[in-house]
Formats: structure tokens, C-alpha cells, sequence
């Protein structure tokens, strides 16, 4: 069937909560307005921040290791949402203000769909570190780094395999796909499951070794990989808080059956731009609880810093 751009605000639109206010003195519009402002200050700081982690993780050889890797498909998920998904966040509000159906439902259509492949990409990441963590301080961890990275495509692949499904049901049904919900909430709880067993297995392996007589050197490996556990909850605790109000607000919203009005719709869209939070913070994060990242991000930018002020010297000459 070809597409009939007719047909967006019906059909692709149905799921999409559409309250407009022109009312610049309501409340639904301050606070649109402002989580709108909110998420345009973090997108320049989020792309920036996460490709400079991306490329000093690339630039150095010693970091290209799987536990690295995979906080690099992190900060790479992290980076596509403040290129993607934050933006079209803020087009598909603002469009909600100004009343433009035909743009709500793109950029709005857009949103959903970046934002769940990205959200859901995070969590499959996160459960993989920590298995890793846990299968490497057990000494029995088959990851590479090619087999991280194939792994990663193959979850992204997946992930836009079911997202794809569930936008043609939505688009020549106009029904939901049941089936692709029961599998995202599954895969969503049983990486929950995997994370939190993982992370209490390292646990228990760090409380077992610092009840052996170790040497000097065991004492140190240990202590590092409990640092590098840490960060990784940081992380986890740090996505968590992110969406925590979101979710909150949503089965506020729905046990009070207020779903629709402008209060809602409000609260909504403050948590909505809360839930970018995480992507904003978590190069900091590496930087600060990270010292090798830390170094290779100082010296990437001292030998940006140097080729600045080669070129500028070279046009100098000209």
C-alpha cells in the first residue's frame, strides 16, 4: 500500500497523547515551554560529551577492551538520543503548542520510536556489562571485543525488527501489536532478572575474596574490579532515577483515570524531559569515576587543542 501522508494523523497518531494550548499563561504551556528549554540546554552537552568518550575510547588502543566496548555502545546510545532524540522531543512539543497536527504526529511518531529502540538498547547493554563483570571476576568470560560488538548490532537490529512491527500495526491496523508488547515487557523483566543476579554474583565473589589471605597483588584486582562494579551501578542507578518519574506519573495517571487532561499532559511532558537526564550526565560520570577514560579524554583533547593551533598558525602563514 503507498503511503498516504492523508492518513498520518489518524492512523500513526492514534497513540500519540495530542493536547494543545495556545494559552501562553496556562500551566501546561509553562511547563512544556520550559521542559522544551530544559532538553535544548542538554542536546549540544550530550552529543558533545558522548563523542568525545566514543572517541577516546577509539583513539587508544589500550581501551579497546570488551568492558570498554560496551561503555562505549553506551555512550553511543547516549549520543543518538541527544542527536535524535532529544531534538525531535522538542519539535514534537512545540508543535503540540503551536497546534500543527501534521508535526506533532512526525516528529511525535519519530520520538517514540528512537526513544524506545534507544531506551530498550541501554538496558540490553547494561544487563551485558554486568554479566561481564560477573564472568570475568569469575574467570570464565567467553566475551571479545567482536563478540561484543556483534552482539550490540544484533540487540539494535532486533530492537528496530519489533519497532517496525509494532509502527505497521499501528499504521495499516490501527491496533496495537500484543504480541511485541508481552515480548518487550518480558525481555525488559528478565534483563532486570540477569542484572540484579549478575551484580549480586560479583557481590558475593568480592565478599569471598576479602575473606581469603590474599597477596598484595589480588588485593589490588579486586579493589579495582569493585571500582569499576560501582561505576557500573552508578549508571544503572542513574538510568533508573531517569525514568523513575515517568513511570510514577503514569500509573498515577492511570489509577486515577485522569489520562488526557492538561495536568496529565503537563506532568508528562516535564518527566519526559527528565528521562534524557541520564544521557546528559553519564559522560561526566565516566570521566569523573573512570581514570583511564579520564586520561585519554585529557590527552584527545590536548592533541585537538594542538591541531587547532597548528591550523591557525598555517593560515597565519598564508
Amino acid at each position: 500500500m503507498p503511503f498516504n501522508s492523508s492518513r498520518l494523523p489518524d492512523s500513526w497518531c492514534s497513540f500519540l497523547l495530542i493536547s494543545n494550548s495556545s494559552e501562553s499563561t496556562s500551566v501546561y504551556y509553562q511547563v512544556t515551554l520550559t521542559a522544551c528549554v530544559f532538553t535544548l540546554f542538554m542536546v549540544p552537552m550530550t552529543v558533545a560529551g558522548n563523542a568525545l568518550i566514543l572517541v577516546a575510547i577509539w583513539k587508544n588502543p589500550s581501551l579497546r577492551t570488551p568492558s570498554y566496548v560496551l561503555l562505549a555502545g553506551l555512550s553511543f546510545t547516549d549520543f543518538c538520543s541527544g542527536l535524535l532524540s532529544q531534538p525531535f522531543y522538542v519539535v514534537y512539543k512545540l508543535a503540540e503548542l503551536a497546534g500543527e497536527r501534521t508535526l506533532i504526529c512526525i516528529a511525535g511518531v519519530i520520538t517514540q520510536t528512537v526513544g524506545y529502540v534507544f531506551s530498550s538498547l541501554t538496558v540490553i547493554v547494561m544487563t551485558i556489562i554486568a554479566v561481564e563483570r560477573w564472568l570475568h571476576m569469575s574467570r570464565r568470560s567467553l566475551l571479545t571485543v567482536r563478540r561484543v560488538v556483534k552482539l550490540y548490532a544484533a540487540s539494535a537490529v532486533l530492537l528496530i525488527v519489533l519497532d517496525a512491527v509494532h509502527m505497521y500495526g499501528w499504521y495499516y491496523t490501527n491496533r496495537n501489536f500484543k504480541a511485541v508488547i508481552v515480548i518487550f515487557v518480558l525481555c525488559t523483566t528478565l534483563c532486570f532478572v540477569l542484572t540484579a543476579f549478575a551484580y549480586y554474583k560479583v557481590y558475593r565473589i568480592i565478599r569471598h575474596q576479602k575473606n581469603q589471605i590474599q597477596n598484595n597483588e589480588n588485593v589490588i584486582d579486586i579493589e579495582k574490579y569493585k571500582k569499576s562494579v560501582i561505576t557500573i551501578l552508578y549508571i544503572l542507578a542513574l538510568f533508573l532515577l531517569s525514568y523513575v518519574p515517568y513511570v510514577c506519573c503514569l500509573l498515577v495517571v492511570n489509577i486515577l483515570d485522569i489520562f488526557g487532561t492538561k495536568s496529565s499532559s503537563a506532568a508528562f511532558n516535564a518527566c519526559g524531559a527528565i528521562v534524557f537526564f541520564s544521557s546528559f550526565v553519564n559522560p561526566l560520570l565516566y570521566y569523573w569515576r573512570i581514570k583511564d577514560i579520564r586520561h585519554s579524554v585529557a590527552s584527545t583533547a590536548s592533541n585537538l587543542r594542538c591541531k587547532k593551533n597548528e591550523t591557525n598558525r598555517n593560515h597565519s602563514k598564508l
